[in-house]
């Protein structure tokens, strides 16, 4: 790999392990604070909470079942960014005249940081839609359902750097 994109990969992966701990930590805080505000008052539940839970189980479905590995395929796929045509990666942000090795490489690593970000990102937020049912009066379980789908979707998602390594070499 070149030296500076050696450098740049590292500043890269302990970007995303960073980012990865602290979106880990919001995910806990979460958790606790699902745990700490228990259930209000009967005169605050909502009428259309069965409704409120239906929908926003099918979204996190949706979520967890189809974006997330849709953004995963397409942003963490090197085969995209090696079959990208020269107008394809300066519309992705490469500069013109940039070495087609070294650029596919810089670009794969940005796609591949996008894509571990926003995947994070929307696998999260099913548990603010735990928050969001257990404010509206939802049960325990039904508010642990979300945090432990969110939870469990996060852990399967971590920076695999080993693995980004090795599509980075590849482009050589």
């Amino acid at each position: 790999m070149h030296a500076l994109l050696e450098q740049i990969f590292s500043r890269q992966v302990r970007s995303l392990i960073w980012i990865y701990s602290v979106i880990a930590s919001l995910l806990l805080g979460l958790c606790a604070v699902c745990i700490i505000i228990g259930s209000p008052s009967a005169w605050l539940l909502s009428p259309y909470l069965p409704w409120t839970e239906a929908g926003l189980s099918l979204l996190a479905v949706l979520l967890l079942g189809v974006a997330v590995p849709l953004a995963r395929r397409r942003l963490l796929d090197p085969g995209h960014v090696r079959r990208a045509g020269p107008e394809t990666l300066v519309a992705w942000g490469l500069p013109a005249g940039v070495d087609p090795i070294l650029g596919r490489q810089a670009v794969f690593l940005t796609r591949y940081t996008a894509g571990c970000v926003i995947s994070w990102g929307l696998a999260a937020s099913v548990g603010l839609y735990g928050l969001v049912v257990r404010m509206l009066g939802a049960s325990a379980p039904v508010t642990g359902g979300f945090l432990a789908a969110a939870v469990f979707a996060y852990a399967l998602l971590p920076p695999l750097t080993t693995d980004l390594r090795k599509a980075l070499a590849d482009f050589d």
